[in-house]
């Protein structure tokens, strides 16, 4: 029997281990990708980044999943739950973390912050606007430090107050609490939404429609979703995750932004004699590729702010010196193309005979 429970509690560790999807990340995309998310937030050094590859060691990783949400492109998964219920305040959902002394319950995360801005955007558009959370002392935590699940639900809010929607509440408290609120399992009807401590004490003392519904994150989703399609009012959202912005003084239209972005976050949209770059940042992930690409650094990826640039005009010419069509932002003129800019074709070649 100790054998087996041995075996088990093998088999468990490793379920927590992230999954990667190679094709996904952003080094596969291109070869010049500066992403290095995964690496900068894992606490054990798992993770490894060089002029080769990205590397993983399976052997040093703890399971703590916080590069989940920090991978762009959605290529890293792991196995876990959020459990989700009916409070009579409202819909709640109810996570906690390890270090509180559980492991291996239903709801209990390896840490609360691998829980991204999709899971949260996922939950809060199904009506779960309530967040009943238990961790341990985060500051003392040796996994080191990464955005907090309380810093991703406030940014979410800055946005959700710009639109006038309601908020989410997040709710820390004690794991024994957390554990009585799970436990009571009645029917019951929403209501209003209460203050911290009230809210806390009704689903102490009121009934409760408990967790038995699971939010689950196993498998990745085919393609990254970025968290801006998720964002509530997708017609009037003012205030984006990440908004892409192009200095027209610097850019020269070269179009590598365009070509590479893989959710066409910079589209280059002609309509009858005009062309112009739209930015969508609805499809932003911030992946970073379109800064990556840009030659001439004209790309900036902007957080949690609204969209100052819409569109940027474009100038369409013939290059004075190679005859090819070209173009460049309006307030940027140029009579040459991009590549005869860098080219003197004054410049004579000399050969050296003997």
């Amino acid at each position: 029997m100790p054998f087996l429970k041995d075996l088990f509690n093998r088999i468990q560790e490793e379920e927590r281990l992230p999954v990667v999807d190679p094709d996904r990340c952003v080094h596969s995309l291109i070869e010049i990708a500066s992403c290095s998310a995964c690496v900068d937030v894992c606490p054990t050094q798992a993770w490894a980044l060089d002029d080769e590859a990205l590397l993983f060691d399976a052997s040093v990783c703890d399971g703590c999943g916080l590069c989940l949400p920090v991978c762009p492109e959605s290529a890293v998964s792991i196995q876990y739950e959020i459990l989700t219920g009916d409070l009579v305040q409202g819909k709640f959902a109810l996570c906690a973390c390890e270090q509180t002394g559980m492991k291996h319950n239903q709801g209990v995360l390896p840490c609360v912050h691998l829980i991204s801005l999709n899971d949260i955007l996922n939950l809060y558009n199904q009506g779960y606007i309530q967040w009943v959370c238990a961790t341990g002392n985060c500051s003392e935590c040796q996994r080191g430090s990464s955005t907090a699940l309380c810093e991703r639900i406030q940014q979410i809010n800055y946005a959700l107050i710009e639109e006038g929607l309601p908020l989410i509440d997040y709710h820390e408290t004690d794991f024994a609490q957390w554990q009585r609120i799970q436990s009571r399992a009645e029917d019951t009807h929403p209501s209003e939404n209460l203050s911290r401590r009230a809210f806390l004490r009704g689903a102490l003392e009121n009934s409760v429609n408990g967790p038995s519904t699971h939010f689950k994150q196993k498998q990745p989703a085919t393609t990254a979703i970025p968290p801006g399609k998720l964002m509530p009012n997708q017609n009037r959202t003012t205030i984006w995750p990440y908004v892409p912005q192009i200095n027209s003084n610097l850019c020269d239209g070269c179009d590598a932004c365009v070509n590479t972005c893989p959710h066409n976050a910079i589209r280059l949209i002609t309509e009858s004699e005009n062309k112009f770059y739209k930015i969508r940042p609805e499809a932003c992930t911030e992946c970073g590729i379109c800064r990556d690409v840009c030659e001439r650094e004209a790309i900036t990826i902007m957080k949690w702010t609204n969209l100052p640039q819409q569109t940027l005009a474009l100038n369409t010419f013939t290059c004075l010196s190679c005859g090819n069509p070209a173009h460049s932002p309006s307030d940027n003129h140029q009579s040459l193309c991009r590549i005869c800019v860098q080219v003197n074709h004054q410049s004579n070649l000399y050969q050296v005979m003997d």
